[in-house]
């Protein structure tokens, strides 16, 4: 099924701060320009993230009321800082102390939650978590949403947190060499999200088909699930595999079962640009070209495949 996307929004380094040359966050989230103070209260990072995201996006739909939307969230990590500073207390505390506002928020339910209420939203609201592929996962699921007419758009927003003190935490706790990879990815926080429905509006920006599959080793296992999915592109279309998904490995097998040349296909490597919001960051890249061509964003993870096609409106 083909999601049509009415409007977008983001949040994050590159947007609301200067892109960074190493792992980057924001120095304040602008939630106090979206939510009220009684209803940002107790957000987690990554809920004012995904908040301010979500308030762009559905103002660029031109969405007057928001309770009728479906959402889905969809984060690798969740909350990070809360889960640290819960262990924290529990170590210095013996376990005799625990803040209560950090269990709710150490979910990965909880950006979602924080959102539907600032909505007044009681439509369907789903969150889920598949590693680097959470993104191809999250559109997936707002699809098989439409698909059923549990609500007639979905709003999805994807994005995790990032934070340079990751890095020096590792290197304390013995890990040089995690704390030496994790600042080569050079990580910018962010989350991006959609409007979709299943017919064009908003600002019709055009049509996706995005999910997770499974394939058999082979080739033409591959390009069989492509196929099926309705995301195998033309000989003409851009091809981009994201690195933190796999992408360089996962090259050869990729290009024979589209039957490509592999110089032809886009490799993100590691570094400035890796943006926290994943196939959403690079589809928000995409839309910003003119023209805009098609797309197909695809990474691996261990043996599933996440993929997102991207169709202009007059294709």
């Amino acid at each position: 099924m083909r999601l049509h996307v009415h409007g977008i929004g983001v949040c994050g380094v590159g947007v609301d701060s200067p892109a960074g040359t190493a792992t980057a966050r924001l120095a304040d989230v602008p939630i106090k320009d979206y939510a009220r103070p009684a209803e940002r209260r107790r957000f987690g990072r990554l809920a004012k993230l995904m908040y301010v995201a979500a308030s762009r996006a559905l103002a660029d739909a031109g969405v007057a009321d928001p309770s009728q939307l479906a959402v889905v969230a969809g984060t690798a990590l969740g909350e990070p800082a809360v889960s640290l500073e819960m262990l924290a207390q529990i170590h210095a505390s013996a376990g005799r102390t625990l803040s209560p506002a950090l269990a709710p928020n150490s979910v990965h339910s909880s950006p979602a939650g924080y959102l539907t209420i600032g909505l007044k939203n009681r439509m369907p609201a789903l969150t889920v978590s598949q590693g680097w592929l959470s993104a191809e996962a999250a559109l997936s699921a707002a699809a098989e949403l439409l698909d059923r007419d549990d609500a007639p758009m979905a709003l999805v927003v994807c994005g995790d947190e990032a934070d340079p003190e990751w890095e020096a935490r590792l290197a304390a706790a013995g890990a040089p060499g995690l704390a030496a990879a994790l600042a080569a990815e050079a990580f910018q926080e962010g989350a991006v999200a959609l409007v979709v429905g299943c017919e064009p509006g908003g600002r019709k920006l055009g049509a996706l088909a995005a999910g997770v599959v499974r394939p058999g080793p082979k080739a033409a296992d591959l390009r069989g699930l492509l196929e099926r999915s309705g995301a195998l592109p033309p000989p003409d279309a851009n091809v981009r595999l994201r690195h933190q998904a796999g992408g360089a490995a996962f090259a050869p097998l990729a290009a024979v079962a589209l039957g490509r040349d592999p110089s032809s296909l886009v490799v993100d490597g590691p570094g400035p640009g890796s943006s926290q919001a994943g196939a959403l960051a690079a589809l928000t890249a995409h839309l910003t070209r003119s023209p805009r061509g098609e797309l197909l964003l695809l990474g691996r993870e261990i043996d599933e495949v996440g993929f997102l096609r991207y169709v202009p409106l007059t294709s």
